[in-house]
């Protein structure tokens, strides 16, 4: 039995277990003819699941309802392009999945220090048959519930809300701590198309836990020369060569598992130190300033008018694989 629940929760399937709970009591009270009537499971269902992959730690109220937006602006242009919910759910599952297995992975790494031992464990973890023991497990489950049903209400106050430029849904891209100050869609794609994300002051993030991050590479394991060549008006890093090779910067970032691409590169000894400002990509939405603007009184609309301000709130319904708009909300 508790192998069973181990593997139960580890996987993730706990998710859909808990999303299904209401259906299959009503199912078991009224018949199967009556769950389908009662509701049948879409957009609105997905973005408290997205919300769990989106946001780590805890999150002012307002703050939550801005990252819902987000997500079913994410989810509806998905769509839009093609994907069905049944592929978005199933990344969405992978990804809690994926979340849990690395929370995880950090608490042994942190309370084993025989490197044999810590290896067998996360070995196990990997091939689902080792997690939580016990009450601990009961406990992150009901957490896990807890926070479903906080970012449910938070889904169901924005119900239908979704940020578009010009009509059209967009790419709303977000990250956790911007470097004092988001970057510019144009600079980063290079082009004009992504003209609608504007960069925007976010200097309370510069006050954020883990705001500067060091990483420390073996000079051996480095290009001989690694020189900074670009970066744009945020301060990120959108060019540098490796011995004389040009790289781009978010992609060398992603390579090298960099908090930020806004970083320096600096000798030290043997090692070389990547000191990072920030943590994600640095585009569109920061959720730490967005958190703080939220705790001091800003509604969700207002964060959103701050970090979006070229973009609309508008009202949307599902008509099948189409979208009606029925209200819309400018951000002005």
């Amino acid at each position: 039995m508790r192998k069973w629940f181990r593997s139960f929760y580890s996987s993730g399937l706990f998710i859909p277990f808990i999303l299904l709970l209401p259906y299959m009591c009503t199912i078991a009270l009224n018949g199967a003819d009556k769950a389908l009537l009662l509701h049948s499971p879409g957009v609105e269902d997905m973005v408290p699941l997205m919300l769990m992959v989106q946001m780590k730690g805890d999150y002012a109220e307002e703050a939550v309802k801005a990252q819902a937006v987000i997500a079913r602006s994410e989810v509806y242009r998905r769509l839009e392009e093609g994907e069905s919910e049944g592929e978005i759910l199933d990344e969405v599952s992978e990804s809690i999945a994926g979340k849990n297995r690395e929370r995880r992975v950090e608490q042994m790494t942190a309370a084993t220090e025989d490197e044999e031992v810590l290896s067998f464990r996360i070995a196990e973890l990997n091939s689902g048959r080792s997690f939580v023991v016990g009450y601990g497990g009961v406990w992150k489950l009901l957490s896990a519930v807890d926070k479903l049903q906080q970012y449910g209400a938070a889904a169901e106050a924005t119900v239908g809300q979704v940020l578009t430029y010009n009509g059209k849904l967009k790419l709303v891209p977000y990250h956790e701590i911007s470097s004092g100050k988001t970057r510019d869609g144009t600079e980063v794609f290079h082009s004009a198309e992504y003209g609608y994300l504007k960069s925007v002051e976010s200097s309370q993030d510069r006050e954020a836990p883990g705001y500067v991050n060091s990483a420390y590479v073996p000079a051996s394991q480095l290009p001989a020369k690694l020189v900074v060549k670009k970066r744009d008006s945020a301060g990120y890093v959108t060019a540098l060569t490796a011995d004389g090779n040009w790289l781009e910067g978010e992609t060398f970032r992603q390579g090298m598992h960099l908090a930020s691409a806004d970083f320096s590169v600096q000798k030290v000894g043997k090692m070389v130190r990547f000191l990072c400002k920030g943590k994600g990509h640095g585009l569109g939405f920061s959720q730490y300033g967005g958190n703080e603007m939220a705790k001091k009184g800003s509604s969700w609309e207002e964060i959103l008018e701050t970090y979006f301000p070229e973009m609309e709130v508008e009202v949307v319904m599902e008509m099948g694989k189409m979208l009606l708009k029925i209200e819309k909300l400018l951000l002005l």
